[in-house]
């Protein structure tokens, strides 16, 4: 009976120990699951994404944009001089047009009007050879040099010339005082009419004189190509003091390089070579 309770003790004490061992070892296991899998999952994915996404896309696009633009668009206003030193030449002549009636001058300057020397009518055929950034360099027949001329008077595409009646409206405005030279593109003023004072051989000493007027051992016909003026001196901005009409013979007694002293009808004076031809005109 001992032994029969003996052994009923044990067993019970083996099943406490059995019981207590497995409690045991879930008390162990359960807290080592639950830290590994949270905590660490949300800090990490915001924030970051807002501050470099903005601020650096508008600023380059604008303000470089305009204030080249309006410095172009004025003129240039260039010293003799510096048109001439910015010259080039043409690789081929180009045939171009007089869009207006048009002075040739011998230095890119509209400072004076000592330095004209040719003049083209409105739809003339021109030759040009050269540029500066104002003038065409034109090719001048029967002249060793070249000239100058206004851009803004010369055409690219044929020009139509001036009718009779515009002609005579021209004429009319400078007899009233009403035109204003203005060499861009003034007129020529030996195609411009006028009447005042007769001159005298004794008047012209002077002026021949401070020319260097030569004499001709013989004098001979000359005649107007077109209207021109008998000018007190060989002068483009000298007096006018008589109409040379298209066609008129006058009598050649002197010269200078680029103007004819004249006889005309007693009336002594000067006119410019480039209107006068020793042909008569048909």
């Amino acid at each position: 009976m001992k032994n029969k309770k003996t052994l009923l003790l044990m067993l019970a004490l083996a099943v406490s120990v059995t019981v207590f061992a497995g409690g045991c070892d879930k008390l162990k296991k359960e807290p080592q699951t639950e830290k590994v899998t949270e905590a660490p999952t949300e800090k990490p994915t915001e924030a970051p994404t807002e501050k470099p996404t903005e601020a650096p896309t508008e600023k380059p696009t604008e303000a470089p944009t305009e204030p080249p633009t309006e410095s172009e668009t004025q003129p240039k206003v260039l010293t003799p001089a510096e048109e001439k030193a910015q010259e080039t030449q043409f690789d081929q002549i180009r045939i171009m047009y007089a869009k207006d009636d048009v002075n040739v001058r011998e230095q890119p300057d509209t400072s004076t009007q000592d330095n004209i020397f040719y003049s083209y009518y409105q739809g003339d055929q021109l030759t040009v050879v050269g540029e500066t950034p104002n003038w065409y360099v034109v090719d001048v027949d029967d002249y060793e040099v070249n000239g100058y001329m206004s851009k803004q008077f010369v055409s690219d595409t044929k020009v139509d010339p001036k009718t009779e009646e515009e002609r005579e409206q021209v004429i009319a405005q400078e007899l009233e005082g009403t035109t204003t030279p203005s060499d861009s593109g003034d007129a020529p003023s030996d195609t411009v009419a006028a009447n005042t004072s007769s001159g005298t051989s004794a008047d012209t000493a002077a002026a021949d004189a401070r020319y260097g007027v030569q004499s001709y051992a013989e004098s001979y016909p000359v005649y107007a190509t077109t209207g021109a003026n008998l000018r007190a001196e060989p002068a483009q901005d000298s007096e006018i003091i008589k109409t040379v009409p298209s066609g008129s013979q006058l009598t050649a007694i002197g010269y200078t390089d680029k103007w004819y002293k004249v006889d005309m009808d007693g009336t002594i004076g000067y006119v410019n070579m480039n209107l006068f031809s020793t042909e008569p005109q048909q």
